[in-house]
């Protein structure tokens, strides 16, 4: 099974579940029905045209599920959120099934709760225009990063107190690792809107490592194989540093695409260096192995507790820097892009 595909395919279906609940006799029995949707698909589907089927026979139960409640209780008080699912789901039909019949109900859909929203309503409605904008975003397109980033902000303005907001404005600070000044001016917001502790600490580590950008990174470790390693020793090329895991599928994946992206540069030109988050050495081995990687590794099997992971603040995988030749981190978001993003090193040097 693809690691790459199917998170893509599942995201899609966003609210879904295996099974559909028998229809209930009131408005809280059938809401809870609606709500057990955000469980998420328990199956594991062995190919793509599996997963794609599933994706669509849970969209048509979601769908069959929130029809019902809005037309079995057009009175309550959960209507107009109804309507905001109904909205999403639409859309994610549309994408998924290539339907213009679907999005054109969104989009009506929402053309009316727009007109009908009272004060009370607004900040869901202002807040699902913002996950439509997102749900739509190619982040490579610098345009849409700059429409999420404004829809993100109006909605900061307009319930600076709701809720969501710092979780809002951290998820958009995840589109701008290119861009450091918009970057930390979004967390620090988030971090001022009163996250929860959780949120509190991602935000704090995206901060740590925003605010490495220019700087010298020591980079020191015992390798895999025992020897003492000090990056200061590459000085003079760009270095890539990844940090990955065996048991994370897009970050071994992400090994093989800069071995790819490594290839088409000169030879000896870059070097790489991973940080592996391994708890256990016989997997990460048998990796280096198969992949026939002789970049020095570290390896601890303190995984996300790793002195160097914290220190760096590391709170995803995979994740991919570039130092430039003098040893200072020039970019956070190495992995897209990476042989543009060192040609342009190496013509700095």
């Amino acid at each position: 099974m693809s690691a790459r595909w199917l998170p893509t395919i599942l995201a899609l279906a966003t609210l879904v579940v295996t099974a559909l609940p028998a229809w209930a006799a009131s408005a809280d029995e059938d809401w809870q029905a609606i709500v057990a949707l955000d469980a998420g698909p328990q199956e594991q589907p062995k190919t793509r045209e599996a997963a794609a089927q599933m994706v669509a026979t849970h969209l048509a139960r979601q769908e069959k599920v929130l029809r019902g409640f809005l037309a079995a209780h057009s009175a309550d008080e959960r209507i107009f959120e109804g309507k905001l699912r109904l909205a999403r789901l639409l859309e994610i039909r549309a994408s998924f099934e290539n339907s213009s019949k679907a999005l054109a109900e969104s989009r009506r859909l929402l053309e009316t709760l727009e007109k009908t929203a009272t004060p009370v309503q607004r900040p869901q409605l202002d807040f699902a225009k913002v996950a439509r904008l997102m749900r739509g975003l190619r982040p490579s397109d610098p345009s849409q990063r700059e429409a999420v980033l404004k829809a993100a902000r109006q909605f900061q303005a307009a319930h600076p107190t709701d809720s969501r907001v710092a979780a809002l404005l951290a998820e958009v600070a995840t589109l701008f690792d290119q861009q450091p000044t918009t970057k930390e001016a979004l967390l620090e917001d988030a971090r001022s809107a009163n996250p929860d502790d959780e949120l509190k600490a991602r935000i704090n580590d995206d901060l740590k490592r925003v605010r490495l950008l220019g700087t010298e990174v020591s980079l020191r470790f015992t390798t895999l194989q025992g020897e003492e390693f000090q990056v200061e020793a590459l000085r003079g090329r760009p270095v890539f540093v990844i940090f990955f895991a065996t048991v994370s599928p897009p970050a071994v994946a992400a090994l093989g695409q800069l071995q790819q992206e490594i290839a088409s540069l000169p030879k000896g030109s870059v070097a790489v260096v991973g940080v592996s988050l391994d708890e256990k050495r016989e997997p990460l081995v048998a990796l280096l192995k198969a992949r026939g990687l002789t970049w020095p590794v570290a390896f601890d099997g303190r995984s996300w507790e790793s002195p160097l992971v914290r220190d760096f603040g590391i709170n995803a995988l995979p994740t991919v820097w570039l130092l430039d030749s003098r040893g200072r981190l020039r970019s956070l978001s190495a992995l897209e892009r990476a042989a543009g993003q060192a040609r342009q090193l190496l013509q700095e040097r």
